[in-house]
């Protein structure tokens, strides 16, 4: 059967974002934060999935490129009209984003002075001349570009506007309890006389620059730099410009300065780095925004030692409803205990300043062996891993980075203890990073257990990391890619189907974030066929088409919806599982990820009826139908709203765990 395109499904995705943006119910911070995240995610798009088709492409995926700038066009322009709608509600409660022109003379005698003495002694025009140097433009920076005319002499000029994202909203002082801004790229545009003495300015245009990810490749295996560099010309570099109708000899001028191409041009007709909108947002006062959630206490937030407390009953936290906070407390026990002896830690995306860190560095000057493998290629932050890892290895944490062949995604913890010669083992599972900003913003799950046969598990999975080998990992009690996890999964869907066909009445809950794997897929697919009852929440990517039997959601809401849950049922029989990956063949084939059974019986419960809040949601969840419409699931007559993400809150409220 065919399948929804990838790419097409992951736009999809991200026009359930706008949707949020461009909804009047969410308050103006939240609508500029959901903005901001829209922007953010159409540049990672771009970088890791459309410059390898740019520069990697054959006639055959010609017209999909096409159809993917298209779109990607249209999204960065529905963004724009967003704004502008988000600015007309701003300027209805007395905040307005103003146009230099707009100021009266005291205002303008302010910024005069901010420019002379803040912005122009770093600003830096480059003059393009007729020499043959290339242009590398910084990935997701905003520049100007100017034409000048001197004499009847014709040139050009590129300015870098240098400012952060707190610095680019000026606030200018007012009169009454109004706030307005301006905006730094259009007071740079305001002084260009004052710049360029002389000269007339016939047009200028601001453009933004994304950069494509060197490691990735269409099929989102990791491609080497000799293998980009051996490309004849590879395109370097997408031009989004802030209006439409650009001059052609602009582009044609960029072009030739940096070996741009027609298919990697999108004309915003709107403002440009809208990712640091988020910063407008957070200045907007608390009536503006979300209340901060206060998350639900836990067991584990009561008790003196946490270890101690793990090793009598495994433990569910499921983030942002229970705090961050016992993670680090977890770490920050076994630093000072005097029987922990060796801690264990995957890292994929971790700040370099956060406890966890510190506790680490502690814990190793404490005398306490502590390995942590750090995955430094993640997509989100390399740079920012590498400066982890030095400061990880200053601090005398054994580092491992990378590992050969595969990508380590599977977050875990492993601190071992030893008492009166028996060694005791602790593990965290964790759905998401061990960072505390993702971890307040995201849903997901994480399993705190002393089980010993898990505990093995996870003690062979880090001395297969510390011995770059997986050659000798056999996992009993947990599955992992690409060991045996797909094997697992493709089991439980057969034993599904065998009892359908039995007449007994089965079932498959599936909330993930992508679902791409077209073996899965067509295993799905033969359990729907064969009378099982599918349903599925999926976030982004979901390859797959709804038929007879098959349901599929997505929400979209105030938290990103990252835990997940597989759930089968076979009549009086069930099975659970929560895992770090997703069921990609990326995920599948080419990383490690775990795949845990949730054996305590307590657990599973709560976790099948957080699915049922979530499949009964009928304000945020959106249908994913065959031609993905996007539209909202709606409360039938004399039916009450639910809206899963409050419910849940409610749900933990209402818990004594």
């Amino acid at each position: 059967m065919k399948l929804f395109d990838r790419d097409l499904s992951w736009l999809s995705y991200n026009s359930r974002i706008l949707q949020e943006a461009a909804c009047k119910s969410n308050l103006l911070g939240e609508r500029l934060k959901f903005i901001s995240i829209a922007d953010s995610n159409l540049k990672k798009f771009i970088s890791e999935r459309y410059f390898p088709f740019l520069n990697f492409s054959n006639d055959n995926s010609e017209k999909k490129l096409n159809k993917l700038n298209k779109k990607i066009s249209k999204q960065f322009a529905e963004s724009g009209q967003i704004l502008s709608d988000i600015f007309i509600s701003l300027k209805n409660l007395g905040i307005e984003i103003c146009a230099v022109e707009q100021l009266d003379e005291i205002q303008l005698k302010y910024l005069n002075e901010w420019f002379r003495l803040k912005i122009k002694p770093i600003l830096h025009p480059q003059f393009l001349t007729s020499d043959n140097i290339v242009l590398s433009f910084k990935n997701e920076q905003i520049y100007l570009f100017v034409e000048l005319t001197f004499h009847q002499e014709k040139g050009n000029a590129i300015i870098e506007i240098p400012l952060s994202k707190s610095d680019r909203f000026i606030e200018i002082p007012t009169t009454n309890s109004k706030s307005v801004y301006v905006l730094a790229e259009s007071v740079i545009r305001f002084y260009l006389p004052e710049l360029f003495i002389g000269h007339e300015i016939p047009s200028t245009c601001l453009f933004e620059t994304i950069s494509g990810n060197e490691f990735y490749s269409i099929n989102e295996s990791l491609a080497s730099s000799k293998q980009i560099e051996e490309n004849n010309q590879p395109i370097r570099s997408y031009f989004l410009f802030d209006k439409k109708n650009i001059p052609k000899e602009i582009i044609k001028s960029l072009f030739k300065k940096t070996q741009g191409n027609s298919k990697a041009v999108s004309n915003k007709n709107s403002f440009l780095a809208l990712g640091d909108f988020i910063e407008l947002g957070e200045r907007l006062s608390i009536e503006m925004k979300d209340t901060p959630l206060t998350p639900e206490l836990h067991t584990l937030d009561k008790v003196n030692s946490i270890l101690n407390s793990i090793n009598k009953n495994d433990h569910l936290l499921y983030f942002p409803y229970h705090s961050s906070n016992i993670l680090i407390n977890l770490l920050k026990e076994a630093t000072t205990s005097s029987s922990v002896t060796k801690i264990f830690i995957t890292l994929y995306s971790a700040d370099s300043h956060s406890l966890l860190v510190e506790n680490l560095i502690i814990a190793a000057a404490n005398g306490i062996q502590v390995f942590a493998y750090l995955e430094i290629k993640s997509s989100e932050s390399e740079e920012d891993n590498v400066k982890l890892a030095n400061k990880l290895e200053i601090g005398g944490v054994k580092v491992c980075r990378n590992f050969p062949g595969l990508k380590i995604n599977a977050k875990t913890i492993l601190i071992e203890e030893e008492t009166t010669k028996i060694i005791k083992r602790t593990v965290l599972l964790n759905t998401g990073n061990f960072n505390k900003t993702t971890a307040n913003r995201s849903t997901d799950i994480a399993i705190l257990t002393s089980n010993k046969t898990i505990a093995q598990d996870i003690a062979n999975f880090f001395d297969a990391l510390q011995l770059h080998s997986i050659d000798n990992f056999k996992p009993t009690a947990i599955a992992f890619s690409p060991y045996n996890f797909r094997l697992v999964f493709s089991k439980e869907i057969q034993k599904c189907i065998a009892k359908a066909q039995q007449n007994i009445a089965t079932k498959i809950i599936l909330k993930i974030n992508n679902l791409e794997d077209e073996k899965i897929i067509q295993e799905l697919y033969e359990a729907a066929q064969a009378g099982v009852k599918i349903e599925i929440i999926v976030r982004t990517i979901c390859c797959m088409k709804p038929k007879e039997n098959i349901r599929i959601i997505s929400i979209v809401d105030r938290f990103l919806e990252h835990a997940h849950i597989f759930y089968f049922s076979c009549g009086e029989e069930e099975a659970m599982y929560t895992t770090s990956g997703d069921l990609m063949s990326s995920n599948l084939n080419r990383q490690m990820e775990f795949l845990l059974p949730i054996i305590n019986p307590v657990h599973r419960k709560q976790l099948s009826e957080i699915l049922q809040l979530q499949l009964k949601d009928n304000v945020k969840a959106r249908i994913i139908d065959n031609k993905q419409k996007n539209k909202f699931e709606k409360a039938k007559i004399n039916e009450s709203e639910i809206r899963s993400q409050l419910e849940i809150q409610k749900y933990f409220s209402q818990k004594k765990i």
